[in-house]
Parts: C-alpha cells; structure tokens; sequence
C-alpha cells in the first residue's frame, strides 16, 4: 500500500545515495614523477584535492528509486524496514512551502506507526512468545524429568519423610537402565530357556503393553504404609482391649449395684412385716 501511495504522489522524493562503481576510471592524472621536486609538493597536495572532490561526488550521488512501481516496493522493503524511523529516513527533505507537504508528513508518520512500530513489533512479539512457550515447555520436561521416577511416575514429595530417599529410590529399586538391560536380555535369550517373569515380561514386551510397569508403585514406599497399617491396627487392638476391659469393670460394678438395691429391698421389706405384726400385737392386747 506505502508502495503504490509512494509510486502515485512521492516518486520525486525517492531518491537514494548510491555509490558508483567505476574502478580504474579517474579524473585525476597522477604527474608527480614527471615534475621536478620543486613543484612536486604542489602537486601532490592538487592531487589529494582532487582525490577527495571525486570522493565526496561519489557519496553525494543519488539516484532515483521508484520510477516503476517495482523498484517503488524494493526501496520500500529494502530502506523502510531497516531505518528505525522508517521510509521517511531516506526519502527526500520536503520544504513546507510544498503543496503535498503536509500528505508527505502523513505518510512518513503513517508508515512509522504502522509498519515500524506496529507490524514489525507484533511480529517480534509473536517469535518472543513463540521462543518463550518453547523455553517453558522445555523446562516443564526438564523438571518432570528431574523429579519424577521414569518407572513408576511418582513424584518427589511421594518418599519425603520416608526412610527411602527419592535418589535411593530411582538408583537403586527403579533404575531406568536396569529396566533397560532387562528388556535387553530378554530379546537376546532363547525363549525356551526363560524363568516365569522373563516369560511374562516378553510377551508384555511383544504386544507393547506397559501393564508389567509399576505404576505409582514402590516396594519401599509400599513396606512403609504397611508398617503404618501393623502400627494403626495395634494401636486400634490396645484402645479395644481398654475399653473391653472399662465395659467389664463398668458390668460389675452395675451388678454389685444391683445386688446391693435387691438387699436393701429386702430389708425394707422384713422391717415392713416386723412393724406389721408388733402393732397386731399391741392391738390385740388392749381389752
């Protein structure tokens, strides 16, 4: 788009400082060695002048750059994207007193905004976060690695305050190399000569199926919780016992309780009988 604006309106105003090639071609003729030493300072000194006018005509020269709108993309391409401010850094000085002066500052601001800071910065954003997924992902991989057991998938935290540590537990009851010449030595055994395990294992190994892994499983980790459960029982057999022995204690005290209440009962009773038959007594002997 910059370039067909650019084509339409401004191609005046591309023009790029070019350098000539012109090897072996000066205007300056060396005559130094022709003249005697008298005049031969002068000489040199026009010379060296002469040197430096064709080099400064050289850096000065321009040509233009957008007679045709394919050499209007090129340029745009080439010098717009690699200026930090833009097309409008190598196209030429406008004066104000130029009637599209003010259409030349809208497209230099335009391209600048757009181009330089908005397309170019999406597109650096795009392979900065692009190269910042990658980075994650690969430091994701890297701490699952490093913190969980290639063999049965449990994680670090699985053995802290255990009496395995978890460097013990991936050296020495899963080690992924021992699985690996295990494997080995399977495929290079005659079948005939194989134990269970090794049977069992190379057929697993043959259907590719993984269900001969232990998966979240760990003879330590597994000794551990089964020490835990033998404590918990006895723990649980002992508050048993306690209470069997409270709910016995309990039982007789109830029954003395008992016993206690029939005897007063009967007691009461016989004063009962007693106080009954004095006063029939009394009564009887009354005239």
């Amino acid at each position: 788009m910059f370039s067909i604006i650019g084509y339409m309106f401004f191609k005046d105003d591309f023009l790029v400082s070019v350098d000539e090639e012109t090897p072996g071609i000066s205007h300056c003729e060396t005559v130094s060695d022709t003249v005697g030493s008298k005049y031969k300072e002068f000489v040199d000194e026009s010379q060296q002048t002469c040197n430096a006018n064709e080099a400064s005509e050289a850096s000065e020269a321009k040509e233009r750059a957008c007679d045709s709108l394919i050499m209007c993309i090129v340029t745009t391409l080439n010098q717009g994207l690699r200026n930090g401010g833009g097309i409008g850094d190598i196209l030429r000085a406008p004066s104000s007193s130029e009637a599209l002066f003010v259409a030349r500052v809208v497209y230099d601001l335009l391209f600048f905004f757009i181009v330089i800071i908005i397309i170019l910065n999406l597109i650096f954003g795009v392979i900065i976060d692009t190269f910042a997924d990658l980075r994650s992902e690969k430091q994701q991989k890297e701490l699952i690695l490093k913190n969980t057991c290639f063999i049965c998938g449990l994680n670090r935290s699985a053995f802290d305050n255990k009496t395995v540590s978890f460097e013990e537990h991936i050296k020495c009851e899963h080690n992924m190399w021992h699985y690996l010449y295990f494997i080995v030595l399977i495929k290079v055994k005659d079948p005939t000569e194989f134990t269970g395990p090794e049977s069992y294992v190379y057929a697993m190994v043959k259907a590719s199926n993984l269900e001969w892994f232990p998966r979240l499983l760990a003879m330590s980790l597994s000794a551990v919780e089964g020490d835990a459960e033998q404590i918990e029982l006895r723990t649980l057999q002992m508050q048993l016992e306690t209470t069997q022995v409270l709910v016995s204690t309990l039982s007789q005290q109830l029954m003395e309780l008992k016993d206690q209440m029939a005897e007063q009962k009967k007691q009461k009773q016989r004063m009962g009988l007693l106080n009954s038959a004095s006063s029939f007594l009394h009564t009887s002997n009354i005239p």
